[in-house]
């Protein structure tokens, strides 16, 4: 719902180019824990008026107050659209093709990223198979899914034309144009990766850390080094062009109590080198209860006390989803 949307300030792979759901919200009114009715924001497209309790409420994940009522603002649909298909021979080299989209100031609409294990989950899944295996007697390792969008088709060819130049000088294997809704529909299709895991996977966890677009390879080869310490298996996809990785953690043969032991040190690992290389332990999930010692480790004592303050500010005796973000039961 739009209300959950804001609540979590949620992303999603058309963040790259239209940005988070923040940057759409306008105003809100709120229930807060005390009974009263405010009103923060306004419709107006600019503002320098004091501390802005609006952007505070969005991705508070209900711990503040109740919003009962948003303006929005719209922008019009797209009239073109198209995804490219770019496999390469292994993650480092499609992950080093990331930063050469917006060097060559190109805008996509949704920039993926996955390796070729999940993409095979996946498929088994879906029961079909859209993206090659094999180049030209190359084994493909990874893959971009890159989509583009525009007013005209000729605005589209002509960006299209540029973008598989641009990803065959960077090592591409090959370019393939989804350019139908059909064929669209597929290529994304595909991307089913959550599904696919969950089916085959009896014991599962996840995180949704965010690193700087330009330290994306390093995390996740930081991420595959550390892989042969842990008895579970690790499967990873996510947003390339905003730096937002989802990492899973895979097993079938272990017990609970050991698995979420592992679990724990292993992200408690990959937060760490997330925060080293400039990124945050979320980049659209939220924290709820499950990451607030992720969180803590992240930002520092000073800055969750900030929180914690803010939340007994707003919600004195601790009524509206307690336990989650900063504050623990």
């Amino acid at each position: 719902t739009l209300g959950g949307n804001v609540s979590t300030n949620a992303g999603g792979m058309r963040a790259v180019k239209y940005g988070a759901t923040r940057d759409y919200v306008r105003s809100m009114t709120v229930v807060l824990p005390s009974g009263e009715v405010v009103k923060f924001g306004s419709s107006v497209s600019k503002t320098s008026s004091g501390y802005s309790l609006l952007n505070l409420m969005i991705g508070s994940e209900g711990t503040l107050g109740i919003i009962t009522e948003l303006t929005l603002k719209l922008i019009p649909a797209p009239k073109v659209t198209v995804s490219l298909i770019v496999p390469y021979e292994s993650l480092p080299d499609a992950i080093a093709t990331v930063p050469q989209f917006k060097k060559a100031h190109m805008n996509p609409q949704a920039l993926e990223f996955f390796e070729r294990e999940i993409l095979i989950s996946s498929e088994e899944y879906l029961g079909k198979a859209v993206f090659p295996r094999n180049v030209g007697g190359t084994d493909v390792g990874a893959y971009l899914l890159v989509t583009f969008d525009g007013e005209t088709q000729e605005e589209i060819d002509a960006i299209v034309e540029k973008a598989a130049e641009l990803v065959l000088d960077a090592g591409a294997l090959d370019v393939l144009v989804a350019d139908t809704p059909a064929k669209m529909k597929d290529a994304w299709a595909a991307r089913s990766f959550l599904e696919g895991i969950e089916e085959q996977t009896k014991l599962l966890d996840e995180c949704d850390v965010v690193v700087p677009t330009s330290r994306i390879a390093d995390f996740v080869g930081y991420v595959k080094s550390i892989e042969p310490e842990f008895g579970f298996a690790v499967k990873s996809f996510g947003h390339a062009g905003d730096g937002n990785l989802h990492i899973y953690t895979c097993a079938n043969d272990m017990e609970l109590d050991e698995f979420k032991k592992q679990v724990d040190t292993f992200m408690t690992k990959i937060y760490d080198k997330a925060t080293e290389m400039g990124g945050l332990v979320s980049g659209e999930h939220g924290i709820g209860m499950g990451k607030i010692e992720y969180l803590a480790r992240s930002v520092g004592e000073t800055n969750m006390k900030l929180m914690e303050d803010i939340k007994k500010v707003f919600d004195p005796n601790l009524i509206l989803n307690p336990g989650k973000v900063c504050c623990k039961l």
